[in-house]
């Protein structure tokens, strides 16, 4: 254990076998260092893409980095990553804001709908119609 109260952990030498039906080897807190949350916030409809220098840093991450960065060749909801990687959302939310951090993976936020509520009564108007 380190000073700054995180495990100093390994998981290089363990492999995840995606068709193993008796389930993960490493619990999802335990990919994250223990942490669960991230400085970032990161909403569940940003879309996440890999950036120009991903490539260069795929091969000094672990698998779940690695495949992560695998799924956003194109701009990737954050839910939909954490669906895919069969992960929760607080530990995917974790990884891709470690991957923002180094430059692996970009952000991109949704902007504000300025016209909120004429949305909303428009979708509200297709609901009474149906």
């Amino acid at each position: 254990m380190t000073n700054d109260n995180t495990l100093d952990v390994e998981f290089d030498d363990v492999e995840h076998d995606e068709g193993d039906e008796t389930g993960r080897l490493i619990r999802p807190y335990a990919i994250t260092g223990g942490r669960t949350g991230a400085e970032t916030d990161i909403s569940l409809e940003a879309q996440i893409q890999a950036s120009h220098r991903a490539d260069e840093l795929v091969g000094a991450y672990r698998w779940e980095a690695a495949r992560l960065i695998e799924l956003v060749q194109a701009p990737t909801a954050l839910i939909e990553i954490a669906a895919r990687l069969e992960l929760p959302i607080g530990v995917a939310r974790v990884l891709v804001a470690d991957l923002v951090d180094d430059g692996a993976v970009v952000l991109h936020v949704p902007q504000p709908t300025q016209n909120f509520s004429s949305l909303l009564e428009r979708v509200l108007d297709g609901v009474r119609n149906l």
